[in-house]
């Protein structure tokens, strides 16, 4: 994340104590809660303080569980991410073999975590779009799920030569479509998951299905 070096240092006195509720539960709790702060606030405007007070932990507990507020912040960015790629791979297993059916399928599971989830991906936004960040890995994964499915639509055709570049193009082209698409439906919570994904692959599904035709 850009200038998230401007970390906090822990309290002093900042030590690991007993806790009675299990480290299994009360991370994720402290996750949660630190999302929505980033999500509100800003990562510079956000305050382990407050992050403390939201959770309900004390401020020594949460350095404890993280160090200091951007490994807090990236714990956070990679938990959350996790959450939306297990979420699109289970909808694409789910999905069967059929490439368009993997896409539809994909992008539903897509659209729905970010409705369920919008204050992540109000953090999470400003992480996907950044190609050399903390998500390049995750998110070259996703580009090449998105790939195979697009070549397996385009490539039995045998309507022109295709190449692996052709592939990025639209693999990238289709996931930048979704996530811009999905800032815009952030404040518009009127408009379902199912309306998202529908316009979206009315647009892509068919520029896909173009390149099977000669050129």
């Amino acid at each position: 994340m850009d200038g998230a070096g401007g970390d906090e240092s822990p309290p002093p006195g900042a030590r690991r104590g007993q806790r009675k509720v299990p480290r299994a539960i009360r991370e994720p709790q402290m996750l949660e809660m630190a999302g929505r702060v980033f999500a509100a606030r800003g990562f510079h405007e956000a305050s382990m303080d407050e992050i403390a007070e939201a959770a309900g932990v004390s401020k020594p507990m949460l350095y404890s569980y993280f160090g200091s507020k951007d490994r807090l912040y990236f714990a956070y960015v990679d938990a959350a991410y996790q959450q939306l790629i297990t979420a699109i791979d289970e909808a694409v297993a789910a999905a069967g073999p059929d490439p368009e059916r993997q896409l539809r399928f994909g992008t539903l599971a897509y659209y729905t975590y970010v409705g369920d989830h919008r204050h992540a991906f109000r953090v999470l936004f400003r992480e996907i779009g950044d190609p050399g960040g903390e998500l390049a890995p995750q998110r070259h994964r996703l580009v090449r799920r998105v790939g195979a499915a697009i070549e397996a639509i385009v490539v039995p055709s045998e309507a022109r030569p295709w190449r692996a570049a052709d592939t990025e193009i639209l693999a990238e082209g289709w996931i930048g479509a979704a996530r811009a698409l999905a800032d815009w439906w952030l404040d518009r919570a009127d408009i379902s998951a199912e309306a998202m994904t529908e316009r979206l692959l009315e647009f892509l599904l068919r520029g896909v299905q173009g390149f099977c035709k000669p050129s």
